[in-house]
């Protein structure tokens, strides 16, 4: 069956071009018995891992005899099952079909299928670490969380969005682990900047990589702005010379020179660290951020005794510099930001929208006002303002200063070291 065919019998005039890449690959492979993940043991399983109640079970159920008994269909979920876990390329999954018509409304169910086929692959590569059950459980329970947005967004309707495939993929690596409040993984540092540690003091400077453009204030030009200023960088054989990066998120319009026998660099691009993420639904109490970060420092080295490790980095609306002004200084996220170091990344201008309302679009006059959070984004938004997003790294060695704002409290010195130590070792 050709790709137009199985969606023209579908009922669907969407999402040719975005499911064309590999089609006939599929067609070649799919099996020809029943789909291994729609699977009536494995379904059932899997929704208990997940932690979805059992209300779910019939619709699940029945969801995947109707694909099982319907060649386009069936073929659908093979191909769309390739693209999710057997190639290496992110796709536009958003632009994928919905599938209402052909499943009577339930086409978020057939995505939901799609997402707890991960759960197999998780555990499986879980336990080749000995990684604990109760872990890969609360790593499982990413996909209740989703089902639950899906539910605010729909109108109570059970699924997943389409546009969450691509983090499947990354729980079916294995890679992924849900430690107390957070979740983790391996990942190569992308922020763009390197960090640098006094020998002899130990405070931290990092200097931005060169050609990033940044705006008056020091964060990263929008797309649509001309940039104040760009970033140099310059390496001779004993000293490194640099725009600095302030630990409040803000890059600065000057230059400082450090001596490599002064200062040695402890984080640049490409360097492991835990790949941090947040998961929406509990408080996020000074303490609980420590208490996972405890716990990550001594769950992967156990588990994973041959990686490497800098620290922590985190990519986040939850790190956009505006909030202590949004919210006040008593914020739990404004805490939490307060002992890292932030950096600026480029922004869209709705960062966090998502995250906040559900939706990427909101009305400022007629979205709800429910929690102070969401008063706060819209009185920013109606005043005509944008939302950023942020960077922030926490090295390893550092840990035992979480509490303190150690890298704040410290700049200044770092600062003034920094001048000294370009003209002597120091």
């Amino acid at each position: 069956m050709d790709l137009s065919s199985v969606l023209n019998e579908l009922g669907e005039t969407r999402g040719r071009d975005a499911l064309e890449p590999g089609w006939e690959t599929s067609v070649d492979t799919c099996p020809a018995g029943s789909l291994e993940f729609l699977a009536q043991d494995a379904i059932g399983e899997n929704r208990v891992w997940t932690g979805l109640p059992n209300v779910f079970d019939p619709l699940l159920a029945k969801t995947a005899r109707t694909i099982q008994d319907r060649p386009a269909l069936r073929l659908l979920a093979w191909h769309t099952y390739r693209l999710v876990y057997q190639t290496a390329e992110r796709r536009a999954f958003n632009a994928w079909p919905e599938l209402n018509h052909a499943l009577d409304g339930s086409g978020g169910v057939f995505y939901l299928l799609l997402a707890m086929a991960a759960i197999g692959r998780l555990r499986e590569q879980h336990r080749a670490h000995g990684i604990p059950e109760t872990v890969t459980r609360a790593t499982a329970a990413g996909i209740r969380i989703a089902c639950e947005r899906y539910g605010r967004i729909s109108d109570g309707h059970p699924g997943i969005e389409r546009k969450l495939l691509w983090w499947y993929r990354l729980v079916a690596s294995g890679d992924l682990h849900r430690l107390g409040r957070m979740q983790y993984h391996f990942r190569p540092f992308g922020g763009r900047l390197r960090a640098f540690r006094h020998r002899r003091d130990g405070c931290v400077l990092a200097l931005s990589e060169p050609g990033v453009t940044y705006d008056t204030e020091g964060f990263v030009a929008w797309s649509d702005s001309v940039p104040a200023w760009t970033s140099e960088l310059t390496q001779a054989e004993d000293r490194i010379t640099g725009c600095p990066i302030s630990p409040t998120g803000r890059a600065l319009r000057t230059t400082v020179t450090l001596r490599t026998d002064s200062w040695h660099c402890v984080l640049q691009p490409g360097d492991t660290v835990l790949g941090t993420h947040i998961p929406e639904g509990e408080p996020m109490s000074l303490e609980r951020c420590r208490q996972t970060m405890a716990q990550a420092l001594e769950f992967f080295p156990k588990h994973y005794p041959d990686r490497s490790l800098a620290g922590f980095e985190c990519h986040s609306w939850i790190l956009n510099t505006q909030l202590v002004d949004m919210l006040g200084q008593a914020s739990n996220l404004v805490k939490y930001q307060q002992e890292l170091y932030l950096f600026p990344l480029p922004s869209g201008g709705k960062d966090g929208l998502y995250f906040v309302f559900d939706r990427d679009e909101v009305d400022p006059d007629t979205a709800p006002r429910d929690t102070a959070l969401r008063r706060a984004f819209l009185d920013h938004l109606k005043a005509g303002k944008r939302l950023r997003t942020g960077g922030m790294f926490f090295l390893r060695e550092d840990f035992s200063q979480f509490g303190s704002q150690h890298y704040r409290a410290r700049f200044e010195a770092a600062m003034s070291l920094a001048a000294r130590s370009q003209y002597t070792s120091e």
